[in-house]
């Protein structure tokens, strides 16, 4: 099986895997949401902003030398694990003296307790990072996908469960211990590997060293990401830290179902081809241009139906999210298409150029953000999804190199999907204007099937190359007999 087939089968898993754990996790969401209100979600939000960066620092970031290496050796994974799990019971340790402090600075109480509560899903996955790496390495995102789908059910259950009781603010805090737990359990179980002490120095340090590198990666891009949470919450208070998180989850979820499948899969195949002797520069192009047709339609039609869409699922007193939301959404887009690039680097074993980039965009977006603050909640958001396109022309430039390449085929490839897209959103928002006297659920649901019906034809009559750029990786390589 082709290196291009194994990609466009883990992304067909990890893509059916996604959908259906987001469809049940988001009506999990929209039910707790409704059921506890804006401001305690607001107030998970305040404790999550640390709970969401401990875990990514362990759930992806030693571990990523696994990927990379080219054949890890026992002494590899021994070594990969107990870094990893040290790193875990520190972050863990950390959270926990640093919870009243924390709290302290948000003149919320509570809030120390929901981050001790939580601090243990940290230790969980560190202790799971490595069967998740294995599992990546050899392509089986099936047992990935699987995973991740019987985690949100039975999240979801304790969850719902626990807000019915009366457990307010800490049924999050079960639905994420459950979800991660579950998560745990399955990943063990489906492969073989266990633990040793058998490593040495020169491995430790292996492990370490690109370990390091990574590690201030997802230190930077979580800061860039949990920064309008801190800001919003410290200076706007509970209740539009509550908007901004929701917004902010739903466009994490629409990240999740487009970006996620492409990075987790593109990563050990931009390796594989890597180790075969091809050019993974040429993969990197492809991948470019069909995550072009499938991320700016999805995106741009959340940002042109904001406002419905809040008031069908969440209810009028979540319409203050709508303009948030808007602007969020071409932060998915970036994001679709920039993580991709990060997993380029990453497989190429390059992580240090693209984290000085990443540490970049914290310092401006940190910056923009604090000149923006006087204007309000939108005007944070504006400026924190601009200083993610300021620097973007850099992160092009880094690819291109380490692909041996040139920067503009990346950039206009997506030129015909762009003007497809403005089409789109024309068409849409003309259907949801025709629609506004018209039952909130047809009106959404015409508005997006008229986006789904141009954006399709645009791109039979536009894009076939792509479409059969797509059928070519998706058909087996047949066996050529000697």
């Amino acid at each position: 099986m082709s290196v291009g087939h194994k990609f466009i089968k883990g992304v067909a898993w990890m893509a059916a895997g996604g959908w259906t754990e987001q469809a049940i996790n988001f009506v999990v969401f929209v039910t707790m949401a409704k059921l506890l209100g804006p401001e305690l979600y607001g107030l998970l939000s305040m404790a999550a902003v640390f709970i969401v960066l401990a875990e990514a620092l362990v759930r992806e970031s030693v571990s990523e030398y696994l990927i990379a290496a080219h054949d890890p050796k026992d002494e590899d994974y021994n070594a990969t694990f107990w870094l990893t799990a040290g790193l875990g019971l520190l972050l863990a340790l950390v959270l926990w003296v640093g919870a009243g402090g924390i709290a302290a600075l948000y003149g919320h109480e509570i809030v120390a307790g929901l981050i001790r509560g939580l601090s243990v899903t940290v230790l969980l996955i560190a202790f799971t990072a490595v069967p998740v790496a294995i599992l990546r390495r050899e392509f089986n995102f099936r047992v990935l996908s699987l995973r991740a789908i019987a985690g949100v059910i039975v999240g979801g259950a304790v969850g719902i469960g626990m807000a019915l009781s009366g457990w307010g603010v800490w049924s999050f805090v079960g639905q994420w211990i459950a979800m991660i737990s579950t998560n745990v359990v399955m990943a063990w179980t489906a492969v073989a590997w266990r633990p040793g002490l058998k490593t040495t120095k020169g491995h430790v340090r292996k492990a370490g060293a690109f370990g390091a590198q990574v590690l201030g990666l997802r230190m930077a891009e979580l800061a860039v990401v949990q920064m309008p949470t801190l800001l919003i919450g410290a200076t706007l208070g509970p209740l539009a830290t509550g908007l901004y998180a929701v917004s902010w989850r739903l466009v994490e979820t629409l990240t999740f179902l487009i970006s996620t499948p492409l990075r987790m899969v593109s990563q050990p195949a931009f390796a594989a081809v890597r180790r075969e002797g091809g050019r993974a520069g040429d993969l990197l192009l492809d991948i470019a241009r069909l995550t072009g047709v499938l991320a700016f339609p999805f995106f741009v039609g959340i940002a042109v139906l904001a406002e419905p869409v809040l008031r069908l699922f969440f209810g009028e007193e979540w319409l203050g999210a709508a303009p948030v939301l808007s602007v969020l959404a071409f932060l998915g887009l970036y994001l679709s298409i920039a993580m991709v690039q990060q997993s380029f680097c990453l497989a190429a074993g390059k992580a240090g150029e693209i984290t000085l980039l990443t540490w970049a965009n914290v310092v401006l977006g940190a910056a923009l953000m604090l000149i923006a603050s006087r204007w309000g909640l939108v005007a944070i958001t504006g400026a924190f999804v601009v200083a993610h396109y300021m620097l973007w022309v850099f992160r092009y430039r880094l690819v291109a190199r380490l692909g041996d390449m040139a920067v503009l085929p990346l950039v206009t490839c997506n030129i015909v999907p762009a003007l497809s897209t403005a089409a789109m959103a024309v068409a849409v928002i003309l259907t949801h204007r025709t629609l506004s006297g018209a039952p909130l659920i047809v009106d959404v649901l015409v508005s997006i099937l008229t986006g789904i019906v141009v954006f399709a034809v645009l791109t039979l009559v536009l894009m076939r190359d792509r479409l059969l750029l797509f059928l070519s990786y998706a058909r087996p390589t047949p066996e050529v007999s000697a």
